[in-house]
């Protein structure tokens, strides 16, 4: 064998190995373990109904609608990588407790490839917006409500996915995140090493793999691009200070890319990933209610007296 050829091979069996590795890894990496959904439903309120319902796609979507006699508004959770509509450290059910008790009928479920729901894996806000609006037309028609009074709060996942939905359709409610990431590459190369145990150096591989074989183009995933674009929306941006997973540079950049005077950016000292309500839940409620009542209008007291009354009978 030429010399030259001597000395490439090695070259060459070390690329085939990497790309090997790095499409392995691809692979695996945008599949999650399904979580069991605990707490039940009626840690939220003593009555609920199950539903299923189709992602724009098709993908076959499973979740949870609880009612508010009277309300004129409504509420989207969507979870984060590897969660579901209920178990999170985010705390949904507390969450959803507190948005019934505020006269907010509401609409808990599980992404794609996630809880219940079908479909394969996670896609980093490409597919996952179909989700969002497929979530946010059945919680619209449930409550009788234009579907611009129909608010969506995200966390981590959830979050750049519910800000890149606003890209496929403006005529969406008000947007609340927590733990939202401003770009899809920047996320990864910071986090990737954290979720594969490899070295930072395969990340580049990982990415194109994805690209190539699995058709996920994360550089389409631009949070922050569709923020600046829509500077007729207010947004609600929060973010732990010590976020050691959507690093805090992702928050801040949110918030520089709307020029909305409305939009908020509210950091919170002393927690990590989606930790915010955990860590100081009466603010959280308190600014997340007074942003939502500030797009929507003043809660209707006769709703939030049956939303009151719903979540008291939670487990009963």
């Amino acid at each position: 064998m030429p010399r030259p050829l001597l000395l490439a091979a090695p070259l060459v069996l070390a690329l085939v190995a990497y790309c090997m590795v790095s499409f392995r890894v691809a692979e695996s990496v945008t599949r999650v373990d399904r979580l069991p959904l605990e707490p039940p439903a009626t840690s939220v309120a003593g009555t609920h109904e199950d539903v299923s319902f189709e992602s724009r796609d098709g993908t076959l979507l499973k979740g949870w609608w609880f009612a508010v006699a009277g309300a004129d508004r409504a509420a989207v959770l969507v979870h984060g990588r590897g969660r579901n509509r209920i178990n999170s450290t985010f705390r949904p059910d507390r969450i959803a407790r507190m948005l019934l008790s505020h006269g907010y009928s509401l609409l808990l479920f599980d992404l794609r490839g996630h809880g219940e729901s079908g479909g394969t894996r996670y896609t980093l806000g490409i597919e996952e917006p179909r989700d969002v609006l497929a979530a946010i037309d059945l919680a619209a028609t449930k409550a009788r409500v234009d579907r611009a009074r129909v608010a969506v709060i995200g966390e981590s996942l959830g979050g750049g996915s519910a800000l890149m939905t606003v890209k496929e359709d403006l005529s969406i409610g008000p947007v609340v995140t927590d733990s939202a990431f401003a770009d899809g590459n920047a996320v990864v190369s910071e986090s990737a090493s954290k979720y594969t145990n490899l070295p930072s150096w395969f990340t580049p591989g990982i990415v194109l793999m994805s690209r190539i074989f699995l058709g996920l183009d994360i550089g389409q995933v631009t949070p922050a691009k569709v923020v600046a674009a829509h500077p007729e929306r207010a947004f609600l941006f929060i973010q732990c200070v010590d976020d050691q997973t959507v690093l805090l540079h992702h928050g801040l950049d949110l918030r520089a890319a709307s020029t909305n005077p409305r939009s908020e950016l509210w950091l919170v000292p002393g927690c990590d990933h989606v930790q915010a309500f955990a860590t100081r839940p009466a603010e959280w409620e308190q600014r997340v209610t007074a942003f939502l009542a500030r797009e929507l209008g003043p809660e209707k007291p006769v709703a939030r007296a049956a939303g009151i009354l719903a979540a008291l009978r939670r487990g009963g």
